[in-house]
């Protein structure tokens, strides 16, 4: 079995060539800008062109809120579609292969569902990277949702009088922890700007670099327990290009530790790491 596996994020776009489940061969491209579904899909396949004649099926997961419809955006700021955008109608009608499409942190979920160590009924996982977004497994299964909204986390608000997220509310994790909120925190401080890469290199030795980063992760710590306060997991899975980090991950624990042990719970690193939801675009054949 071969799958075509299409990860759609707000900056880049990971492609890939999944054989039996493992990912040999790997492509990226900046994000286009979003002007039709047909036009989106012809940038994405002509990357992938010369994997086309042997693949068996195409596996998508994208950013934004996924319906029979197609994508929609809950954060334009993140990644804006036209509405409706109706991804996976047009790289079927460009390929003749069945296409599956999921929510990027919905996929990445599942991937690492199934690649658990320790079996448990009830997990959330949470990707920290240009925006923040998650997927949550119920007894055994993938929660989607009748809207497809299960597990856009990042979208719930913790502080009534933090930033105004783009989905439009308040407080947002989001607004609070992604990369881009960090971005927007660093550019504050630093004359001239500097990468989020270089915040966390600087991390060490400067305290107000440390001050950014730990807003975020304790950010995403609230997240956790206020998770498992609503679901009782068993267990967090974290990834995303912040959420893998040097030290993002010690960063929430630690955070997570000073809170009730009630609303305490384990977190572990995507073992996809930063493929996870490239990997569930791919996986979603294995339902």
């Amino acid at each position: 079995m071969h799958t075509l596996a299409i990860d759609i994020g707000g900056t880049k776009i990971a492609i890939g060539l999944v054989k039996n489940g493992e990912l040999i061969e790997r492509a990226q491209i900046p994000t286009p800008k979003a002007q039709s579904a047909a036009q989106f899909a012809q940038v994405i396949l002509a990357r992938a062109e010369q994997w086309l004649p042997t693949i068996n099926n195409i596996g998508v997961s994208t950013t934004g809120l996924v319906t029979k419809g197609g994508i929609s955006a809950i954060n334009p700021d993140t990644l804006a579609f036209p509405s409706p955008f109706p991804l996976a109608q047009a790289l079927e009608s460009l390929t003749n292969k069945p296409v599956a499409m999921l929510n990027d942190a919905q996929a990445a979920a599942w991937y690492e569902f199934i690649k658990l160590d320790t079996a448990v009924e009830n997990m959330a996982f949470i990707t920290v990277s240009t925006g923040v977004g998650g997927g949550i497994i119920i007894d055994g299964k993938l929660h989607k949702g009748g809207a497809g909204l299960a597990g856009h986390v990042g979208h719930i608000s913790i502080d009534s009088q933090g930033p105004q997220c783009g989905c439009g509310q308040i407080g947002c994790v989001e607004a609070i922890a992604s990369g881009t909120a960090i971005k927007k925190a660093s550019n504050a401080e630093f004359n001239p700007p500097i990468s989020n890469i270089d915040l966390f290199e600087r991390a060490d030795n400067n305290p107000i670099a440390e001050a950014i980063i730990a807003h975020s992760a304790q950010a995403i710590a609230t997240l956790c327990c206020n998770l498992k306060a609503t679901l009782d997991l068993d267990v967090i899975v974290l990834g995303g290009g912040v959420g893998l980090a040097k030290g993002y991950l010690e960063r929430v624990r630690q955070a997570i530790q000073t809170r009730p042990n009630a609303f305490q719970i384990p977190v572990t690193e995507a073992v996809g790491n930063y493929d996870a939801c490239l990997l569930g675009a791919a996986y979603q054949f294995k339902e």
